[in-house]
């Protein structure tokens, strides 16, 4: 049983880290000539004040940052960087293909399929900083 519940406690399907659960993370597998990937998850805020995911740290990557999908008055989808994202209160946040998402900029090394990264998210919420440390998937 013990071994059961250490196995659960480090899925990379869901992790509570302080104010913060998150379900499914993942880094996407890219090309070995890439300068660049994403990491995907969901941010879920158990509290009632909201939480910010201001930047993140990777031994793969020179940079990690928050990034949003815009569109623009002409229906053309593109991309910003932002300095944090907002997880309502008591809400969630998607990060996923296509849309919002953590950039892992500057490889020194590119994630291979199969594998797995650490990955340390900066948040805020009450005038509070933390840290999440992750193990993410490679896929």
């Amino acid at each position: 049983m013990k071994r059961f519940l250490c196995l659960l406690l480090l899925s990379p399907a869901m992790i509570f880290a302080g104010d913060l659960k998150i379900e499914d993370a993942w880094i996407r597998a890219v090309p070995s000539s890439s300068k660049s990937t994403a990491a995907f998850m969901t941010l879920v805020n158990k509290t009632d004040k909201p939480v910010l995911v201001t930047a993140g740290t990777c031994p793969v990557a020179g940079d990690v940052r928050p990034m949003i999908t815009t569109k623009q008055g002409d229906g053309v989808m593109g991309m910003a960087f932002v300095e944090s994202f907002s997880v309502p209160a008591k809400g969630k946040r998607i990060l996923e293909p296509g849309g919002d998402h953590i950039m892992l900029m500057q490889l020194k090394e590119v994630p291979k399929a199969g594998s797995t990264v650490p990955l340390v998210l900066t948040t805020e919420s009450g005038g509070k900083q933390g840290r999440i440390h992750l193990e993410v998937p490679v896929r």
